[in-house]
């Protein structure tokens, strides 16, 4: 493999990947995108502040236990687990858009570069955006732990390797386990699709068995006899750990012992990960072009069919409305980035709600803490169901994933309202599943009654309204049409950030004035109070949603 020719690649993957020569040109041309991506800027700087503001307070807190309980080590294990766990998770699906989605494959498959060349190509793009994760998460842990503990030169260059490396096993185990299946999947239909849910159900299993896993590092705080001897005993808690996430192990024995020992530990490091590099090599050059022909030959095949379907449905005798909703449902379950993403993003929120009340009925709580809870539980239940269907990531995305096609919806002989109450209805029926999940296990774990459920129901509906159709505004005034590949429309749209701040910014200010108003205003008063306000709210932002669309195309939205 010629190094020039895979830099030269990754410099063309990275300037197509984030627009950088054509935002350039469009800034130059266009002084109004300037200012959106100064006030874009100017967004992430702050909540990157509040951020870190928030996050040191966290590790100061979790290394001074660890350091109580002489288990430091254990304080750089759990964050650099931490930070690949999260990368599996939040990566696996932008890992498949970028390797069989992306536009680009139909250009590069014609150029003169070896499968394992283009992948690791696209590996790189894929570990760059992942790297945000561990720029959050652990650069901040690796540079505390070394100021509180005093650390050598030698440190902190280890932490620099470990910080590089740390998206390569999470990101490298999907992009291995896709290859492997997708040998397996060349004899169905649907191959794209079943890559998906392939893949989606893989996440599930792992996510299983770190959860039975937990009894394993589990510790007694309250005993300090339990605790283990991580440094001397063979079958502690950081051994056990390199059966679970090995990389982790590694770096925590590289960043912690000293000597050729620590010199030995680095190199097994670079090793693991060498290995999976000769593991994609191989892989790669077996099964990657062949797959991605084949789903290529598929979608193509796929084309004229599609194409009579739309036809049938805006025929005369079709219902607008029933027509509209049908071509949403059909485009989103065709596009498997759009159903898996949509289908994950209610079903995360009410997975990690169920964890956390596992947890909390482990360790239990103070019995004048839970009261106090308690007062505030129909509210509690609210935004755990609020939080559960808001983040569906449809709504901030409703007209980008449109994409191209938006063109010919727009050419249709409907009215602008039936579009806009087909793509709330469908959103809806999406987001439903986080929305009923979060109420149940709000319900169960707090024990409203009858009463409390309905008048929770209510509100949570009203919010819920509220959030999504404020993400929908967001996208009506700047759609993300541009995408070379769906899984950007979802998870590389600007608007999915805005959507997010608005979401959490809006629950966070509502949670103080709850907390601040119901002991002074009955609860039930209260709660219709604000269900009421919320109607009223939902009324206006329809309305502006409906003059908005008429006049995008000049205000430079849709």
């Amino acid at each position: 493999m010629k190094v020039k020719k895979l830099i030269s690649l990754i410099s063309i993957e990275l300037d197509q990947h984030f627009n950088i020569t054509k935002r350039r040109h469009t800034v130059k041309k266009n002084k109004g995108e300037l200012a959106s991506l100064i006030a874009m800027i100017a967004s992430i700087s702050i909540l990157i502040v509040v951020y870190f503001l928030f996050y040191i307070n966290i590790l100061k807190t979790n290394l001074a236990l660890y350091t109580e309980m002489n288990l430091q080590q254990l304080f750089l294990n759990n964050f650099i687990m931490m930070s690949g766990l999260f990368g599996f998770f939040l990566g696996a699906f932008v890992l498949i858009g970028e390797f069989f989605s992306n536009k680009d494959l139909k250009v590069l498959i014609t150029l003169p570069l070896e499968p394992h060349e283009t992948i690791f190509g696209k590996l790189f793009i894929v570990l760059f955006d992942q790297m945000i994760i561990s720029l959050l998460i652990l650069l901040p842990a690796l540079i505390y732990y070394g100021i509180y503990t005093k650390q050598t030169t030698v440190y902190y260059i280890i932490s620099i390797i470990v910080f590089l490396l740390s998206q390569v096993f999470p990101v490298m185990t999907v992009l291995l386990y896709t290859l492997i299946i997708s040998k397996l999947l060349k004899r169905f239909k649907r191959r794209e699709l079943l890559l998906y849910l392939s893949t989606a159900l893989f996440m599930i299993i792992v996510a299983v068995l770190l959860f039975f896993s937990g009894n394993t590092f589990s510790i007694n705080i309250e005993n300090s006899q339990e605790l283990p001897d991580i440094t001397i005993n063979p079958e502690g808690i950081l051994s056990r750990l390199a059966w679970i996430y090995p990389p982790a192990f590694f770096a925590t024995k590289a960043l912690s012992t000293i000597g050729v020992n620590q010199l030995i530990w680095l190199l097994m490091f670079l090793g693991f990960h060498m290995l999976l590099f000769v593991l994609t090599y191989f892989l790669g050059n077996r099964f990657y072009y062949s797959f991605y022909s084949i789903l290529s030959e598929q979608v193509s095949s796929k084309k004229t069919g599609a194409n009579f379907e739309e036809e049938t449905w805006f025929s005369k005798a079709s219902n607008p409305e029933k027509a509209l909703l049908k071509r949403e449902w059909y485009y989103f379950l065709k596009t498997p980035a759009f159903s898996v993403n949509g289908f994950a993003n209610v079903l995360v929120f009410p997975i990690m709600i169920i964890i956390f009340a596992i947890i909390f009925s482990k360790i239990g709580v103070p019995e004048e803490i839970f009261e106090q809870i308690l007062s505030y539980n129909i509210f509690i239940v609210g935004m755990i169901s609020v939080l559960s269907s808001s983040l569906n990531g449809l709504s901030y995305s409703c007209f980008s994933r449109e994409g191209h096609l938006l063109k010919e919806l727009k050419m249709l002989p409907i009215e602008i309202e039936q579009i806009l109450k087909a793509k709330i209805i469908h959103i809806y029926q999406i987001s439903s599943i986080g929305f009923l999940s979060g109420l149940i296990i709000g319900t169960i774990f707090f024990k409203l009654n009858f009463f409390e459920f309905l008048g929770t129901v209510l509100f949570s509906i009203m919010v819920n309204i509220f959030l999504n159709l404020i993400q929908m505004l967001i996208d009506v005034s700047n759609p993300y049409l541009d995408w070379d590949n769906p899984q950007k429309a979802m998870k590389e749209n600007v608007n999915g950030l805005f959507a997010t701040l608005i979401i959490f910014g809006f629950l966070g200010v509502f949670g103080f004035l709850i907390y601040k108003l119901v002991p002074i205003v009955n609860s039930y008063v209260l709660l219709a109070s604000l269900s009421l306000l919320f109607l009223i709210l939902n009324f206006l932002i329809w309305r502006l949603l409906k003059s908005q669309l008429p006049t995008a195309p000049r205000g430079g939205g849709l």
